[in-house]
């Protein structure tokens, strides 16, 4: 049965609130045969996560190297900066991409949804390491005394002076990051559109053909 929206029940139908509409499109995506047909629907947010992990793996070895920290303190660093980027950012694209699409929340924008992936990606993959990677790193060297870093007393100034001359050798690669990672969420966004289009295509095909064998 296709799912779509209706102000009247036609003959037949079945009314669903949005839980059960979300539950039955998604049994549907992963019930359906052809693995063609729903690939990007099924993977892309874990992919998308996977390319957070990455991006917050490197972040956080660049702070870390920098700052000379070696093992100290590795384990707690890796968990907020690279586990968590990953787990949110496919938690939200599955939520706010994938889902809408499956239930046409927003029809007839497309360019609406690629730019709400991307910035799920970015706010997630750099914007959220960078926020964190820094601040971890900066504490942890100053509890092992790995490096000379600014103390709070000295002034956000300081500090802000410190983390840029730090920062400054990465921006060239954060700036490629950035563009993997728009790159990435607009291709599978755009794949996960074409899957919806080709599953409801299908749908209404297969209802077409049972309603001429009743006749």
């Amino acid at each position: 049965m296709a799912l779509m929206k209706a102000k009247d029940i036609p003959e037949g139908g079945v009314a669903l609130d949005e839980l059960e509409a979300t539950e039955y499109v998604w049994n549907l995506v992963f019930d359906w045969e052809s693995s063609s047909d729903t690939w990007a629907l099924k993977y892309a947010p874990m992919i998308l996560g996977g390319v957070n992990a990455l991006c917050g793996v490197l972040i956080n070895r660049h702070y870390r190297n920098r700052l000379k920290l070696g093992s100290y303190g590795y384990f707690a660093s890796v968990v907020p900066i690279t586990v968590m980027p990953a787990v949110l950012t496919a938690l939200f694209h599955r939520q706010l991409i994938s889902t809408d699409l499956l239930l046409m929340k927003n029809q007839g924008c497309p360019l609406c949804y690629e730019v709400r992936s991307a910035a799920v990606q970015c706010s997630l993959g750099t914007l959220y390491p960078m926020l964190l990677a820094p601040t971890s790193a900066l504490m942890f060297a100053n509890r092992y005394s790995t490096y000379r870093v600014p103390n709070l007393n000295e002034g956000a100034k300081v500090m802000f002076q410190f983390l840029r001359k730090v920062t400054r050798p990465y921006n060239s690669t954060l700036t490629l990051m950035v563009v993997a990672q728009v790159l990435a969420s607009s291709i599978f966004t755009y794949y996960e559109m074409v899957n919806n289009l080709t599953l409801r295509a299908k749908i209404m095909e297969i209802e077409a053909n049972m309603e001429k064998e009743k006749q």
